[in-house]
């Protein structure tokens, strides 16, 4: 599994999400992953390729064979 971070923008007509950090500006900490080739990743009730969660639930998710 692959943990790549990234991080989303609240602004006051939208959100943006983007691996970009920037210092000054208030964020929320996300986490995409990305299960490895033949393998999925889930949740206990979801199956899929790719997620995006909030860091807290990073460890929520594992992979599994496919």
């Amino acid at each position: 599994m692959t943990k790549v971070p990234m991080y989303r923008y609240l602004g006051t007509n939208g959100t943006i999400t983007s691996s970009v950090h920037l210092e000054d500006a208030y964020y929320v900490r996300m986490v995409a992953l990305y299960a490895d080739p033949d393998k999925k990743l889930t949740n206990g009730s979801r199956k899929t390729s790719y997620v995006l969660v909030p860091e807290d639930e990073v460890s929520s998710w594992r992979e599994v064979s496919i």
